[in-house]
């Protein structure tokens, strides 16, 4: 009997694993460690099936000395599982003197100074998922700069119809608008009602 023989990979109608060779057939269907490994096949393949990877996004703005609330909603026929949040924000005033200068790739820091911060809650639950206010730039990335950095993980569960409030507070003191861009990665999961 050879090592490198090849399995039919496709069930037979008993569950079974076809081959070429009568005894590697038997001796398939007699091991628990390959009953165990087409089991867990099987569970991925209806994971899959219940379980696919989606972003939600939000853009919009907000001017200078202003909190205001924006929301993503969850769906009604699905959950969502996330798994990162990313982010990014800008102002067109590429001239703000900053005590935060943010380089770019040729080493300049004449951008936008960094003025947002925002607060997440699940509405669903009432539960907040920042203490209070959190600069942009230390959640979100790549922020007010230009390279992308490794994404935060923010795993958590929102069920369906819900609502993702972020309470956006813009503390420009010149009363600039910023434009920020919200990302949240994960898997929309499929769940009986």
């Amino acid at each position: 009997m050879q090592m490198h023989e090849q399995l039919n990979r496709s069930a037979m109608p008993n569950g079974q694993y076809a081959t070429q060779n009568p005894l590697m057939a038997q001796a398939i269907s007699e091991s628990p460690v390959f009953d165990a490994i087409a089991k867990e096949v099987e569970h991925d393949r209806e994971l899959t099936a219940m379980k696919y990877n989606y972003t939600y996004t939000l853009s919009d703005s907000i001017v200078g000395q202003q909190t205001l609330p924006f929301f993503i909603t969850v769906e009604q026929g699905t959950d969502f599982s996330c798994k990162w949040i990313l982010g990014s924000a800008y102002s067109y005033d590429a001239a703000v003197d900053t005590d935060f200068p943010i380089p770019n790739s040729l080493g300049a820091t004449a951008w936008a100074g960094r003025g947002l911060s925002l607060q997440i809650t699940d509405t669903r639950s009432g539960r907040n998922l920042t203490s209070g206010f959190v600069t942009l730039e230390t959640l979100l990335t790549p922020g007010y700069g230009l390279n992308f950095q490794q994404p935060y993980p923010f795993r958590y569960h929102f069920y369906r119809n819900t609502k993702i409030r972020f309470d956006i507070r813009n503390r420009d003191n010149a009363n600039r608008t910023h434009y920020f861009d919200l990302m949240l990665n994960g898997f929309k999961v499929i769940t009986p009602n």
